[in-house]
């Protein structure tokens, strides 16, 4: 058979050319609605405000590729002082972004979850035929990071003014709490500059304080649905957390169940803790229940017990409605270690003993202390579940990203791209882009605060006042002269009334 072309042809290279034509047909269907849309503004702008002023040329990057445009610059004064303003860029929302797409920030919020800046540059430059580059990508998880906490303080200052509250209802509510450290960028040092002495303290050689940042995390929950058999999943989950202190991830976790949830009906709010310090300090409420995180006390008695008789008994004790008998039996076992001189064991259930210790209040399972029995506890499973799904959680939200593939940071860098991955795991990422996030904040403002009244100002007459002798009129004989000579020269506005 003879062939129509000596070129080589195979079904990739007509489908490459075939998206590379409909890109380029879609960067012009663009170009042509955006000088419409110009235009349009052009004729419908405020013409009292807005004044032409020239062209400015720009480029876009977009799904499509790159696309270059010429919109109109207007003037405007405010307070006496001459501006510029792109009234297409304003009307588009497209200058958030360095004149990046939203398309375009949401693919890097979708690739940064998983991959570093440069990967992430790359993988957007192949796939959209834009050239970006690793800085840029981090320009934009910067930004976006601090968009997603200025809207997050916004709504905790809110709430703590009692402006925005929730509307669901619910009785029960599960914080599971977690944090781990990442590695923290070195301080740079110029070059013929002397680095700074660092002194270097003996005291409390026994607490050193880890090198790095350390990440700390909420998932709030209202208990368990089915996923399919024999599987379940958390219901209405949302995943807050900080790199700041303890209490500033309270704030945020107080703030985000004041306004999702009517919080006069919660009764209880459990919280799941991994016995750091921090998990137990910031437990303020009366309504809140603390619960020391049940994988973690049997990973430290498989760790400190070698003997399978008491590894059994104390892993099951846990369990039970008395779980403050496991003291009973470490003692037992520590006396049989000591007569053995086993000084290594002893060391280590030593260990075991003070963690519980420090968390006595919270070995007991939240579901005992609410005054259900130990039977009960499968058939409330969904209602009131076990707890323990933070360390995973961990995993998917920061762990995997920001401390398995070894990557430092910096707090401005590691907040910034911790709030990105939480907000699409809460797939609240496209309200943030689109601006929604701000106007669910304004409505539920107007509904609770209501616009003070205007009152329409009328212009006030001239007063009028009563002559002296319209007054004295109403007496007669002595009484009349002396009202006449106490009024001479008085306006009634002058007059005190007297018992």
């Amino acid at each position: 058979m003879k062939m129509i072309t000596d070129e080589k042809i195979n079904f990739k290279s007509l489908e490459e050319k075939t998206f590379k034509e409909m890109m380029k047909l879609g960067r012009e269907i663009i170009q042509y609605e955006l000088r419409t849309l110009d235009k349009l503004i052009l004729d419908y702008r405020d013409k009292e405000v807005f004044s032409p002023k020239d062209f400015q040329p720009t480029t876009i990057k977009t799904k499509l590729g790159e696309i270059p445009i010429t919109r109109r610059r207007y003037k405007m004064v405010i307070d006496g002082e001459t501006k510029c303003i792109y009234l297409l860029d304003e009307f588009l929302q497209i200058n958030d972004f360095g004149l990046y797409s939203q398309s375009i920030v949401e693919m890097v919020a979708r690739e940064i979850t998983k991959k570093s800046y440069r990967e992430t540059a790359k993988t957007i430059s192949e796939d959209t035929e834009n050239t970006i580059s690793h800085t840029a990508v981090r320009n934009i998880v910067l930004k976006l990071g601090k968009r997603i906490k200025n809207i997050e303080e916004e709504k905790i200052k809110l709430y703590e003014e009692g402006k925005i509250e929730g509307s669901k209802d619910t009785e029960y509510i599960f914080c599971e709490h977690d944090g781990i450290y990442i590695k923290k960028q070195k301080a740079k040092h110029h070059k013929g500059k002397k680095k700074a002495k660092i002194k270097k303290f003996k005291r409390n050689k026994t607490k050193k304080k880890k090198h790095g940042i350390e990440i700390k995390i909420a998932v709030i929950h209202e208990g368990k649905k089915p996923r399919y058999a024999n599987d379940f999943k958390l219901k209405n989950k949302t995943i807050v957390g900080t790199i700041s202190a303890a209490k500033e991830l309270k704030r945020i976790e107080d703030a985000t169940i004041g306004t999702k949830y009517k919080e006069y009906k919660i009764r209880n709010i459990i919280i799941n803790g991994d016995g750091a310090d921090w998990t137990g300090n910031i437990v303020e409420g009366a309504k809140e229940i603390f619960q020391l995180d049940m994988a973690h006390i049997q990973k430290k008695i498989y760790i400190a017990v070698s003997n399978e008789e008491y590894l059994k008994r104390m892993q099951q004790i846990v369990y039970t409605e008395k779980p403050e008998d496991i003291f009973s039996l470490i003692y037992n076992y520590k006396v049989e270690l000591e007569a053995d001189k086993k000084d290594e064991e002893i060391k280590k259930v030593e260990e075991l003993e003070e963690y519980l210790r420090n968390n006595k209040e919270g070995i007991k399972r939240y579901q005992y202390k609410l005054g259900y029995k130990e039977e009960q506890l499968k058939e409330i499973e969904q209602e009131m579940p076990s707890l323990g799904s933070e360390e995973s959680h961990m995993y998917c939200v920061c762990r995997d990203r920001m401390k398995k593939n070894r990557t430092s940071w910096c707090p401005e860098g590691a907040e910034a791209i911790l709030k990105v991955i939480m907000s699409r795991m809460n797939e609240t990422l496209e309200d943030i882009l689109s601006h929604r996030a701000e106007e669910k904040i304004k409505e539920e403002l107007a509904q609770r605060i209501a616009e003070p009244i205007k009152v329409k100002k009328v212009k006030q007459e001239k007063m009028i006042y009563a002559g002296k002798y319209e007054v004295a009129s109403n007496f007669t004989g002595s009484t009349k002269q002396y009202v006449i000579d106490l009024l001479r020269d008085k306006k009634c506005s002058e007059l005190m009334l007297i018992n």
